[in-house]
């Protein structure tokens, strides 16, 4: 396997490095996840994914099914981060940790994934002793619009979403924000952004990011 395409840590190690924080941050109360490393990851080094709500409803038996759930990690981002810093190995366990936190809001707290003051007390107590550098916000800008070949803007308010893959359908898909209709931009992705559209980037939430309909996610 070309290096450009192996992870930068094995699914065993990141196995290994969940369980640890488990442990020491959340009193092993989390159940087992799919750690997953995605290629088509690119617009955020993290994603928190469930298919179901935190609270499932009851099925004909009574029960209640386990819900999908996993943690993606963006292979792309990530190898970049390794090759280009010594801290490359760090920056990823603080992206674990950060979406494990979603994972506790999740599963325990039995809450939709935010950036709340849930995420903010439990993030400050991760960061305390100095083992994690925990954001809310990634800031490989730069990174994420190299890689991006297509983007979209909405009529209605300008915002501009950029994608690797030709994944926006504006028939299907509206802006997150105002749930305006989408353009497709042609032949204007390789061009530097104008700073309102880099702030308006590293400034807005995910949530605000998020196209309609989605999964219930939440990035990193």
């Amino acid at each position: 396997m070309s290096p450009y395409r192996r992870p930068p840590v094995s699914a065993h190690h990141l196995i290994e490095l969940w369980k640890e924080l488990n442990g020491r941050y959340f009193a092993g109360l989390l159940p087992p996840i799919d750690l997953v490393w995605s290629r088509r990851l690119t617009s955020s080094v993290g994603l928190f994914v469930s298919h179901r709500g935190p609270r499932p409803r009851l099925d004909r038996d009574g029960l209640r099914p386990p819900p999908k759930r996993e943690i993606r990690l963006s292979l792309p981002l990530l190898q970049q981060v390794v090759r280009q810093s010594k801290d490359g190995e760090q920056e990823i366990v603080s992206t674990l940790a950060h979406e494990m936190i979603h994972q506790w809001q999740y599963d325990i707290l039995k809450r939709r994934p935010n950036h709340g003051a849930d995420f903010l007390r439990k993030m400050t107590e991760m960061n305390r002793d100095g083992a994690f550098a925990i954001t809310i916000y990634h800031s490989l800008q730069k990174e994420v619009l190299a890689l991006t070949r297509f983007a979209w803007r909405c009529r209605q308010c300008g915002r501009v979403y950029r994608r690797q893959r030709r994944t926006i359908q504006p028939r299907r898909h509206h802006c997150g924000i105002c749930r305006g209709l989408l353009q497709e931009l042609v032949g204007s992705v390789c061009r530097i952004p104008t700073k309102s559209e880099r702030s308006s980037y590293t400034t807005a939430s995910p949530s605000q990011r998020s196209l309609q309909p989605l999964q219930l996610s939440f990035t990193f």
